[in-house]
C-alpha cells in the first residue's frame, strides 16, 4: 500500500535505535505482555531453571527480532536464527548462530534440532504476498502450520511459541490445536501492527512436551 512508503512512529523509532525494521516493537510488546524472556537471565517461559535460555528465531531476516533478542539476553543464553535470505545484521557475539535455508528442508530442520531444545521459538515469517487476500491467508496458514510442526519438535517442556499469521478465520482452529500441546494459547495484535494490516500473532505458553 502507498501508505507504507511513509515512515511512521515505529519506523522512525527503529531507525533511531539501529533496527532494520519496525517489526521489532511487535516482539518487544509480545515479550513484555507474556513474560517470554528474562533480560540477561538464564531461563524463560518456565523451561527449566537449570538450563541456559535458548531461543529460535524463524524467518529472521532482515534481523530486527534477532538483534533485539541478543540485546535483551545481554550475552547470556543462546539465539539461533534461520531464514532463506541473508540477515541485514552481523552480530559479533558468541551466543548467536545463523542457519541459511528453509525450515521445510529436513537437513535444516535436523541442524535446528541439534542446536536445541529451545525455551522460546519466535516467528515473524510471512509468505510472499500476491495481493489476493484469500490466497495470502492460505499461504500464511500453511507457513504457520510448518512453524508449529517444527516448534513441537524442538521446544523444551515449559517452552513458549510466538507466530505471525494473516487473519482469515483459521486462527481459532490453530489456537484450539495448540491448546492440546500447551498450557495456554491465544491471539494477540501488538500496538505496532499497522491499523490497516490483517496480520496478528498467536502466542502459546507452557509446552507440555
Amino acid at each position: 500500500m502507498a501508505g507504507y512508503d511513509k515512515p511512521d512512529f515505529w519506523a522512525l523509532k527503529a531507525r533511531k535505535e539501529g533496527y532494520p525494521a519496525r517489526s521489532v516493537y511487535k516482539l518487544e510488546e509480545l515479550v513484555a505482555k507474556f513474560g517470554l524472556i528474562r533480560k540477561g537471565a538464564g531461563t524463560a517461559g518456565g523451561a527449566g531453571a537449570s538450563s541456559a535460555q535458548r531461543i529460535l528465531d524463524i524467518g529472521a531476516a532482515p534481523g530486527s527480532w534477532s538483534l533485539w533478542i541478543l540485546r535483551t539476553l545481554a550475552g547470556s543464553g543462546r539465539l539461533v536464527a534461520v531464514d532463506i535470505q541473508d540477515l541485514g545484521i552481523a552480530p559479533k557475539t558468541d551466543n548467536f548462530s545463523f542457519i541459511k535455508g528453509s525450515i521445510l528442508d529436513e537437513t535444516i530442520r535436523s541442524r535446528l534440532r541439534e542446536a536445541g531444545p529451545y525455551s522460546l521459538v519466535v516467528s515473524d515469517a510471512a509468505p510472499s504476498t500476491t495481493g489476493n487476500r484469500i490466497v495470502d491467508q492460505a499461504r500464511s496458514e500453511e507457513l504457520v502450520e510448518s512453524v508449529m510442526g517444527l516448534a513441537i519438535e524442538v521446544l523444551a517442556p515449559g517452552g513458549s511459541l510466538v507466530m505471525k499469521i494473516f487473519q482469515g478465520g483459521e486462527e481459532k482452529r490453530l489456537i484450539t490445536e495448540l491448546k492440546t500441546r500447551f498450557g495456554q494459547a491465544r491471539g494477540f495484535k501488538p500496538e505496532a501492527c499497522r491499523a490497516e494490516s490483517f496480520e496478528t500473532y498467536i502466542v502459546a505458553t507452557g509446552f507440555k512436551g
